[in-house]
């Protein structure tokens, strides 16, 4: 599923993102003011990705957990048509 990587791509961005700030700012606090507000948008939207992600009980289960298990099935009993996730 593509949105487990959504976290790890996002920390690969800031990193490249604040290095950049950095690179242009005099100091290191105005650094992160300024990353903080480059950035805040992003956040919120992953936040609210992960949220929508991560319902709790039987919600959860049918649109997180079973999606998981359906297509590591489909993919074991036919694998030339249904490719693993």
């Amino acid at each position: 599923k593509p949105y487990f990587g959504l976290g790890a791509n996002s920390a690969l961005e800031d990193v490249k993102i604040l290095g950049d700030i950095i690179d242009q700012t005099d100091s290191l606090g105005e650094a992160v003011e300024s990353f903080s507000k480059k950035r805040a948008i992003e956040a919120k939207k992953l936040v609210s990705i992960s949220r929508e992600l991560d319902r709790p009980g039987a919600l959860g289960f049918v649109t997180f957990i079973l999606p998981i298990i359906l297509d590591a099935i489909f993919h074991k009993s036919f694998p030339k048509i249904f490719s693993p996730n």
